[in-house]
């Protein structure tokens, strides 16, 4: 086993002097700041306990009964089955005293088919069924009663999501998981309008309608062949993901192959990528062969059936491998936007569109969304509004959120109010209907004071309900 203390200390100086020096990307999460940290030099081993309803800690103790060691990573599930639900509060507790013991942390979430009921089962009328190409449709349109029962299953989970960021705690959240497989039914859907569009609606959804800040967005593919094109054809848009994971089963019989992790690597384009669940263990030559992979994660029971005690001490036991004892205690890294971790430096600023200082052309009526009583319509090309007094913290990188509809599609830029800047511009989609409220985004860079802002239709025929701005 190893000797850690010495190492211990290394570890903190060295991260510590990258932070100072300015050679770590610099986020407002402690967390994702970390994994920056030791990109391609060490990988946190991890552990996911999946069983919230007996003991939240199940594999990570079978896990230091072998190996005398604690994962770094801890990792659980808000599952689906009724008693697993009614004992999520366990397995929160649970993470809570993780994080304060210096792991990092890892939610997913088995959820039920919001077309059918809840909680459900692992068959095919739970966690296995399929939805219909209308159901679908209906699941990603505000409103209907599938998607009402999608934001109602939401809300459960954020309520403890909540207590997390009340806690200081910070997640790295991996909803919607192996997007590419189409056993579950969210799975399995290529393109802008399948399973992407979904992760894009749960993220905006706890982001800016729960406002949760700790959430750290990873999203996760499986290992399947079409790997490649995979990743093109479910990206949900890299300003909704922060980390990149692949599930490794061996899905095309090729296990740990040199094409797919250059594939993931690419596509990360320099955010931490990790293997998000296995069974079979990576090896500790494998890891300094593949370096950029900052951790992986043991599936509970099938870390144990899948590996010899052997195995699993050479790996965790590894001077690649950090464990518990090894992580530096997180009031030793620098960031943290949530909770006890101090105040929020990307809480999102929202602006009611009837709240306009001044406006050509437009006239306020009922939204009938679930986002706000009154929105801004009879929007024709060249019409605008303008918001003044809006506060800029820094200046940098902000993401912009605008609540719209429309039947056939329009345009809008953000400018100075007056026209003298602009800011960017972006199309609206056709969302069916002057009803058929969607979020869309785009990323501006702004100057720190108080602003006054303008939004101009630079192609109208669509509904304006509220815009957002959030620091990147």
């Amino acid at each position: 086993m190893k000797i850690i203390n010495n190492y211990l200390c290394l570890t903190i100086f060295l991260f510590l002097s990258l932070v100072a020096s300015g050679s770590v990307a610099q986020t407002q999460f402690k967390t994702l700041n970390y994994l920056y940290s030791i990109q391609g030099q060490k990988t946190l081993g991890g552990m996911h306990n999946r069983q919230p309803n007996s003991n939240p800690n199940q594999y990570s103790q079978e896990l230091y009964n072998i190996t005398g060691v604690w994962p770094a990573f801890y990792s659980a599930d808000f599952q689906f089955e009724p008693q697993e639900i009614a004992s999520r509060q366990t397995m929160i507790d649970q993470v809570v005293t993780e994080w304060n013991n210096g792991a990092m942390i890892n939610l997913m979430w088995h959820a039920c088919n919001p077309a059918q009921s809840s909680p459900c089962y692992w068959d095919d009328s739970g966690v296995l069924s399929q939805m219909s190409d209308w159901e679908w449709d209906q699941l990603l349109t505000d409103g209907t009663p599938i998607n009402q029962s999608w934001k109602a299953m939401m809300d459960d989970v954020a309520f403890y999501l909540q207590q997390l960021e009340d806690a200081g705690v910070e997640v790295l959240f991996r909803p919607l998981h192996e997007m590419n497989q189409d056993m579950f039914w969210w799975g399995g859907r290529p393109g802008s309008n399948g399973t992407a569009e979904l992760y894009r609606l749960t993220h905006d959804y706890f982001t800016y309608s729960k406002g949760l800040t700790n959430l750290v967005w990873v999203w996760n593919l499986q290992d399947f062949s079409s790997l490649a094109s995979d990743l093109d054809n479910y990206d949900p848009g890299g300003q909704y993901w922060d980390v990149l994971t692949l599930d490794m089963y061996w899905s095309d019989g090729q296990g740990y192959t040199q094409s797919k992790y250059n594939s993931i690597l690419n596509k990360a384009n320099g955010k931490p990528i990790g293997i998000g669940e296995t069974e079979d263990l990576p090896s500790v030559a494998l890891l300094e062969q593949q370096s950029q992979w900052t951790f992986f994660m043991g599936w509970s029971e099938l870390t144990f059936s899948g590996n010899s005690n052997q195995k699993i001490q050479d790996i965790y036991w590894s001077d690649r491998v950090l464990t518990l004892g090894e992580m530096p205690g997180w009031d030793n890294v620098e960031g943290g936007s949530s909770g006890g971790n101090g105040s929020s430096s990307n809480e999102p600023t929202y602006i009611q569109a009837e709240s306009y200082s001044n406006m050509s052309g437009i006239v306020t009526g009922p939204a009938n969304d679930g986002e706000g009583d009154v929105s801004v319509g009879s929007i024709d090309t060249n019409d605008w509004l303008t918001y003044d007094g809006i506060e800029i913290p820094t200046t940098g990188s902000y993401t912009i959120a605008y609540r719209v509809a429309s039947p056939n599609g329009g345009s809008l830029q953000l400018e100075e109010a007056g026209g003298s800047t602009i800011y960017g511009g972006l199309d609206i989609p056709a969302t069916g209907g002057w009803s058929n409220w969607t979020t869309i985004y785009h990323t501006v860079n702004l100057s720190e004071g108080v602003n006054d802002f303008g939004v101009k239709a630079v192609q109208g025929g669509w509904n304006f309900n509220w815009f957002s701005i959030v620091a990147n």
